[in-house]
């Protein structure tokens, strides 16, 4: 029998671990998600071109080409980087040469998003331990994704502060060091962190609550205690008439 008290846990659950892992699989590897989106644009009337770069956790993907004329635009990836722990920004790709922005970006904060996989990795094994408490009816499963869900929540917390700090740190250091003819903005990869942690505190609340509701052992049925029975003279047993 299948525990409502522990679906709302396995549902918040889901959608964490879902969010934190697009957010592991952005940019290079899904490049319509990111965490910072630089660009160096020039107005020209009607036509207007731009170069730029997305990064992501495992690395950046820059873009050769963005063109516009009359509100139709195009654009098209020059390169992305291979999936990789820690990156830097070439500003050859950028059109710039010598402009110190391969050390605008620390490359330490870089290699700490690999915490976005960790906070993933955690919420998928505590999306197993919510499907057991619910599919099994079992209240110590429930405890054990309970304690499960804290750790993956304050991983994936860490996980969007480190995210908000590239793009924040980044934007800043990028715009000083190209004399602000590069724009930085922060990406919609650190907003799913953000809605990732958010859902996993969701599923901490609702686990912990889910702990002291209804479970399998709970439906136990008690057999009630066999008494003796008075017998009518038509409910005696006949096999022994005779034999006396």
């Amino acid at each position: 029998m299948l525990a409502r008290a522990a679906f709302p846990s396995f549902f918040f659950t889901l959608g964490g671990f879902l969010l934190l892992l697009l957010v592991t699989l952005s940019v290079p590897i899904i490049k319509t998600i990111y965490l910072l989106q630089v660009r160096f644009a020039g107005n020209g009337g009607a036509a207007s071109t731009s170069l730029g770069a997305n990064a992501g956790v495992f690395g950046l993907c820059y873009e050769g080409s963005e063109a516009s004329f009359l509100g139709f635009g195009y654009s098209s990836n020059a390169a992305c980087t291979d999936p990789k722990v820690g990156y830097t920004f070439d500003e050859n790709f950028l059109g710039l040469d010598n402009s110190g922005l391969s050390r605008a970006v620390i490359k330490g904060i870089a290699g700490a998003l690999i915490l976005n996989a960790i906070a993933a990795g955690l919420a998928g094994l505590s999306l197993i331990w919510s499907f057991f408490a619910w599919f099994f009816s079992s209240r110590a499963w429930e405890i054990i994704t309970f304690l499960s869900l804290f750790l993956s929540a304050l991983t994936g917390w860490l996980a969007f502060a480190l995210d908000l700090a590239l793009a924040l740190v980044a934007r800043h250091r990028i715009e000083d060091a190209s004399n602000d003819i590069l724009e930085a903005r922060i990406g919609n990869g650190v907003w799913l962190a953000l809605g990732g942690a958010v859902s996993l505190t969701f599923a901490i609340c609702l686990a912990g609550c889910g702990i002291f509701g209804r479970y399998r052992s709970d439906h136990v049925v008690q057999q009630k205690p066999i008494g003796y029975q008075r017998r009518y003279f038509w409910q005696r047993d006949k096999r022994g008439r005779g034999t006396y």
